[in-house]
């Protein structure tokens, strides 16, 4: 069990790192670091494989600052996963601004002047996808860095937000099946088998057109002398 003082140290810690969230996110999450309970930071701390910040003195708090997008694209902290390419993921943001609020995270570390168009475009997708399920006023897409990892915003707006409220589970696991974008390859083949039939009929229904000129053709009974 952690003593009272590794506790408010672990959360000095965690309230530090949130200098480079977003002024709305900061708030929020300032709130909900002062409010946990010594044994919700334990679980914390558990759950997220943090072990190294029972110890805050460690050269590895100081030095290497966990980034929960890291853990996530390694599969240490469960996500609501839409969306997946070679070069990033897009999960559902667990304390949106708004319903289908996503997150396209870059399997790399990057600054944010390195978040190139093929980003955008992969944002654009999940993007099309929220606005033909849920047809919002307007979709934001903007570069933000969290933690150290640059990563691209998708926010719908319906012109009712008010501030980011933590989503439940069961509402997060719904938008995911709603929302979830295959992958090429998952697509590719049938679309190859719908060209290849269109392009190739079988022979049979050639076969089994009427010919017009037959049509005409009357066959008459044998005329008996």
């Amino acid at each position: 069990m952690l003593s009272n003082e590794q506790i408010q140290k672990i959360k000095t810690h965690l309230l530090d790192q949130l200098v480079n969230f977003p002024e709305d996110q900061r708030k929020f999450m300032k709130h909900k670091i002062l409010s946990m309970t010594n044994n919700e930071v334990e679980e914390f701390v558990k759950q997220n494989e943090l072990k190294h910040l029972e110890d805050p003195a460690s050269p590895q708090v100081a030095s290497q600052p966990s980034c929960i997008f890291c853990s996530i694209l390694e599969g240490k902290i469960p996500s609501y996963k839409i969306y997946e390419s070679s070069d990033s993921i897009g999960i559902l943001e667990i304390n949106p601004l708004s319903k289908g609020h996503s997150l396209l995270v870059p399997k790399k570390h990057l600054e944010i002047n390195d978040l190139g168009e093929n980003f955008i475009e992969e944002a654009k997708i999940i993007a099309t996808a929220i606005q033909e399920k849920y047809n919002p006023q307007e979709i934001k897409i903007g570069k933000t860095n969290i933690l150290g990892h640059s990563l691209i915003e998708i926010i719908p707006l319906y012109g009712d937000e008010k501030e980011r409220a933590k989503a439940e589970p069961v509402e997060l696991e719904k938008l995911k099946k709603e929302l979830r974008i295959k992958k090429e390859k998952e697509e590719s083949p049938k679309e190859e088998k719908v060209e290849a039939q269109q392009s190739h009929p079988p022979e049979k229904d050639k076969k089994a057109e009427p010919d017009p000129e037959k049509k005409e053709i009357v066959k008459l009974k044998p005329r008996i002398p």
